[in-house]
C-alpha cells in the first residue's frame, strides 16, 4: 500500500496533499522499488507466480483506493475552510 501511495503522489494530479512531500521523481522510484520489495518478500515463502499475482491486486486495489481517499480529504479541508469563514463572518 505504501508502494502504490507513493505511486499515486507522484501523479500530477493527486489532491491528498497540497504539495508533494517529496519530488514526484523520488515518489515514483520509491514507489517501484517498495513495489518490488514486496514483490520479492512474498516470493520468499509463496513463490515467484503468487508474489506477482498478489502485487498486481494489491497495486491495483490501492492505486483505486488513494484517488478516493485525496478526494475525501480535499472534501474535509474545504468543509473546513467554509466553516471558520462562517465563523469569522459577522
Amino acid at each position: 500500500m505504501a508502494g502504490a501511495a507513493c505511486l499515486y503522489l507522484a501523479a500530477p494530479n493527486q489532491v491528498l496533499t497540497r504539495a508533494a512531500p517529496i519530488r514526484p521523481h523520488l515518489s515514483c522510484w520509491l514507489g517501484l522499488g517498495l513495489t518490488l520489495a514486496s514483490a520479492w518478500t512474498m516470493s520468499v515463502p509463496e513463490g515467484w507466480p503468487v508474489a506477482i499475482a498478489s502485487t498486481l491486486v494489491t497495486m491495483t486495489c490501492c492505486l483505486s483506493v488513494w484517488p478516493f481517499i485525496g478526494t475525501w480529504m480535499q472534501k474535509r479541508r474545504s468543509a473546513t475552510r467554509l466553516t471558520v469563514a462562517e465563523r469569522n463572518t459577522p
